[in-house]
């Protein structure tokens, strides 16, 4: 079993010690707003084209959450990591915010042609809580089956086995790509990973 798997507040069929289960995810949130900073940071585009997306993620993290501190969604990568800080020592942050700051990191990364990079744990959390969420068509395909994500340990759900690596299948998740995830290639008789609780 994957570390992070204990620490994500989920229904398990064999209850174990839930003793260091948090459904706080403001570290999480604020490792992936950090990422998009150093994404635009390290970007060869121009000032305007950086200050522009810096300004389209802010707004894409626009929400209840955040309106207390306007002053740190400026459009820049310094306001972004400013606000990692506010959100990393602010007050307790829903699995929901995660799944704004990953949407908003991976419409950047895929703005700037780059590779996103998410830590499973994060992934995983945005992956159960959009399955749970998701509209009927996406359901129609997700529905009776476990999703795995190949690169990153985590896997939900039951029934016959539906997989991608973790950024396609948020992206499918999230509405923003037709790439379903499909079963595994045939071949020996395949493990599909951990469960992290029951279908969406």
């Amino acid at each position: 079993m994957a570390d992070f798997m204990r620490d994500l507040p989920l229904s398990w069929h064999d209850q174990p010690d839930e003793s260091d289960v948090t459904s706080d995810w403001r570290n999480a949130a604020a490792d992936v707003i950090g990422r998009a900073a150093v994404l635009l940071e390290t970007a060869d585009i121009g000032e305007a084209t950086r200050e522009f997306l810096a300004t389209d993620f802010a707004r894409a993290m626009r929400s209840r959450r955040f309106r207390a501190a306007p002053d740190q969604l400026d459009g820049s990568p310094e306001s972004m990591r400013a606000l990692a800080q506010e959100t990393r020592t602010g007050r307790t942050t829903s699995v929901r915010v995660l799944a704004r700051a990953v949407a908003a990191y991976l419409e950047l990364a895929r703005e700037l042609d780059a590779v996103a990079d998410l830590p499973p744990r994060s992934s995983g959390a945005v992956a159960l809580y959009l399955a749970a969420k998701a509209p009927t068509p996406i359901r129609a395909v997700i529905s009776g089956h476990t999703l795995r994500a190949r690169d990153a340990g985590w896997a939900f759900g039951r029934g016959p086995l539906l997989e991608d690596d973790a950024v396609p299948l948020l992206e499918f998740l999230l509405g923003r790509s037709e790439r379903a995830p499909a079963p595994p290639a045939a071949g020996p008789a395949d493990d599909s990973g951990p469960s992290l609780g029951p279908g969406a």
